[in-house]
């Protein structure tokens, strides 16, 4: 079983600088990957997403890149010596229409820079995934260790609030032949009196008998229990499954379906209180479960 949260880091250290990646992870009905990259690696951006996707199938995962330290990012500087004479043509042209007497000096001119471009020179792509990747695939690995460790954990709470839902059923069980003879009996009485009450003559007493079958039929609640059961054997052997989590949230609803609807038609005070817990139980194991991956 494995978790959907988890949290991993990886780094790289260079001569001139140190890349750390961390790696953090939520739960999520899908698979969510969210980048946050310097710019020098946002033409990496797709093939992170694709490394990603292929060790993880659910969760938000966030992948968040941080250097620190003295980067190489190389850059160009381009001069544009045509538009260079043309400022200074104008310039100079301004000064005599305006009567300026001081001469144009070289600080005064490189305040217009419209004729320098400074620009980040290209970097292989395959330099920067050498850089990214040894950090990134260490910062995935131990986010997997993270969330697989959550899993195990997640596990043995399912199991002990899964073990507690068994006792509860296996009392319910126990009660049901005892449940189902008082409701049957007080039907009967019920009944009876009241066709004394409304002094009912001339009854067809098939027709009776027929309509009394129906109504205790409603009360029976064996069918429910029985479902109940195999959804409970059925929810033991998936959760050793590998991503089990949409399925064990399947029969947490399945299982909440049948505890109800067994005891609104147990009539029991008895029932009914038990039937509160195994709800409660499963409430509770639906919460952990909508972690798993």
């Amino acid at each position: 079983m494995e978790s959907m949260t988890g949290f991993g880091r990886g780094i790289f250290q260079s001569n001139n600088f140190n890349l750390i990646v961390y790696a953090k992870s939520l739960n999520h009905r899908f698979l969510e990957i969210i980048l946050k990259l310097p710019k020098r690696y946002s033409f990496l951006e797709e093939k992170i997403r694709k490394l990603v996707a292929s060790q993880f199938v659910r969760g938000k995962i966030e992948i968040t890149v941080k250097i620190t330290g003295i980067s190489l990012f190389p850059k160009s500087i381009y001069l544009d010596l045509e538009l260079a004479k043309k400022l200074k043509e104008a310039l100079e042209t301004l000064k005599e229409k305006l009567g300026f007497k001081e001469n144009l000096t070289f600080s005064e001119f490189l305040c217009l820079r419209d004729f320098l471009v400074v620009e980040d020179q290209e970097e292989d792509l395959e330099n920067l995934w050498e850089e990214i990747s040894p950090a990134l695939n260490m910062a995935l690995e131990e986010l997997k260790r993270s969330r697989k460790k959550e899993g195990e954990f997640l596990k043995e709470v399912i199991r002990e609030l899964f073990s507690e839902i068994k006792k509860r059923v296996l009392e319910i069980e126990s009660l049901k032949e005892k449940i189902v003879k008082e409701t049957q009996t007080k039907v009967k009485d019920r009944i009876l009196k009241l066709l004394q009450e409304f002094q009912v003559k001339n009854l067809d007493e098939n027709r009776f008998y027929q309509e009394l079958v129906y109504i205790l039929d409603r009360i029976d609640f064996t069918e429910e229990l029985e479902r109940l059961k195999i959804h409970l054997a059925y929810f033991e052997t998936s959760m050793e499954e590998e991503r089990c989590g949409k399925k064990l949230d399947f029969l947490c609803q399945e299982m909440f379906r049948e505890i109800n609807t067994l005891s609104n038609k147990a009539q029991s005070s008895e029932i009914s209180f038990l039937a509160v817990k195994v709800k409660d139980l499963i409430e509770k194991i639906r919460e952990q479960v909508q972690n798993v991956v």
